[in-house]
């Protein structure tokens, strides 16, 4: 018999964490002051420092190894820190809450598992973008509220529906989905102005329904599965509802508002950009043939490397002869992006989430070995929070411990690296992801050639 308890815990723990709902992951805190918590401080700090989207994408994978049941928020919440945990002694490592990019990696793969057993794929239909277990339910019908999913055994079902707000107002529709009666049990009902969900059991199947409203109708899937497939089916609940969004846009599923029309004059055309190198020679300096270093930083061949090296380059040399396209670059900060086609003999290094701390043990790759370097204070000169001090210097890469990327040492070799959170700021604010896994640090170095043009 499937625990019905568990399932209202999951679906509360769902629509705890939606849109609108402030900290609701934070469990409420005792009468009086609450006990200070360090370690989970500090892995809200990391959470914090990585961005919404990639905590969000670790929420994720958390959910589909069974270790989290809420929807992904972007946030660091005491479910999702236990949740962490939780997945760290499963794999045998210490429970920080903050996860090393190899135990990132191994999250990730440990998802893909589960996803792949299901087949999870997603569909566009009745106006909804969202994901469902395609391996499972591969018979197909439609009815008048739209398509009809189910298993050959019919063990689960899936349909994905709208129901026109002329037909049934979104209220008459939750009075009527809560309404139990012989063989059907309500065990968990929600209804918010924007959204619903209703799950119990039906018919000796486990159900959970969850719809949105809009201006004409109320969208979503009601999902109903066999007792017997739980508790590692349970997870596809959560996943379908973390998935659904309007279809055609990235906004999430719940009803956004929209904003009155504002009569803005027309601006005037910009003027057309120069046409030259993104990072162009400072005025005076000679147009001379410069090598450096260049780090590669994703799985589709982007590449970190100094603005300096790069300025008066619209493309570079690589070892080997091949070519790289220089992207953008930072003179200021002396960082620059390149991208190249193809580094058949390089591997991208993982990217460090946690800021460095203090006294923490790195080393420096500014070629096939990398030499031992300590943390030695957060700042360097004049307060500069972009930057730390370290214990030597060379023209490279900082990497921590694990094998990650963890900031980019001064270019004149002098013991100072910008921070790895203003790197990684870098990388993404032009569109640069993080490799899917990482890898060895003394293969993702390769030295570049800057020869601009007169």
């Amino acid at each position: 018999m499937l625990r019905l308890t568990m399932i209202g815990a999951c679906v509360l723990a769902m629509s705890a964490t939606l849109p609108g709902l402030a900290g609701a992951q934070t469990q409420p805190p005792a009468a009086g002051v609450p006990a200070a918590d360090p370690a989970f401080d500090a892995a809200k700090a990391a959470a914090a420092a990585m961005g919404a989207d990639d905590f969000a994408s670790i929420q994720q994978d958390l959910i589909w190894t069974g270790d989290l049941n809420s929807l992904p928020s972007g946030e660091m919440g005491k479910r999702s820190y236990e949740a962490i945990r939780a997945f760290q002694k499963r794999i045998k490592v210490k429970d920080t809450g903050i996860l090393t990019p190899p135990q990132r990696v191994t999250l990730t793969q440990h998802a893909a598992k589960f996803t792949a057993r299901y087949g999870f794929a997603t569909i566009t239909e009745r106006g909804l973008s969202i994901g469902y277990p395609a391996k499972l339910t591969t018979e197909r019908s439609d009815g008048k509220s739209g398509p009809h999913f189910a298993t050959p055994k019919n063990d689960v079902t899936l349909d994905i529906l709208s129901i026109p707000a002329e037909k049934e107002s979104f209220e008459a529709l939750f009075t009527r989905l809560k309404t139990e009666r012989p063989g059907r049990k309500v065990t968990y009902s929600l209804l918010r102005p924007d959204f619903l969900v209703v799950a119990g059991t039906n018919d000796g199947k486990t159900f959970y329904l969850r719809f949105i409203k809009t201006d004409t109708d109320a969208r979503g899937f009601a999902i109903g599965w066999d007792p017997a497939l739980s508790p590692g089916f349970d997870r596809i609940a959560i996943a379908m509802a973390s998935s659904m969004k309007l279809a055609g846009t990235d906004q999430s599923a719940a009803v956004q508002p929209t904003p009155k029309p504002v009569d803005k004059p027309v601006p005037p055309p910009e003027p057309p950009k120069p046409v030259g190198p993104p990072v162009p020679l400072p005025a005076g300096a000679p147009a001379t043939a410069k090598n450096g270093i260049a780090i590669l930083v994703s799985d589709k061949g982007d590449l970190l490397t100094y603005a300096s090296v790069i300025a008066g380059c619209e493309s570079v040399t690589l070892q080997g002869g091949g070519m790289a396209k220089v992207v953008a670059g930072d003179l200021d900060n002396n960082i620059a992006l390149l991208h190249a086609d193809a580094v058949p003999s390089l591997a991208p290094l993982a990217w460090r989430q946690p800021a460095l701390a203090e006294g923490e043990a790195v080393s420096l790759l500014s070629g096939p070995t990398p030499a031992a370097a300590t943390v030695a204070a957060l700042t360097g000169a004049n307060d500069d929070s972009r930057r730390v001090s370290l214990s030597a210097g060379a023209a490279g890469a900082v990497i921590d411990k694990d094998g990650a990327l963890a900031g980019l040492t001064a270019a004149d070799g002098a013991p100072t690296a910008l921070k790895g959170l203003f790197v990684t700021a870098f990388l993404r604010a032009h569109a640069v992801a993080p490799p899917a896994r990482g890898g060895d640090p003394t293969k993702a170095t390769a030295t570049l050639t800057c020869t601009p043009k007169p």
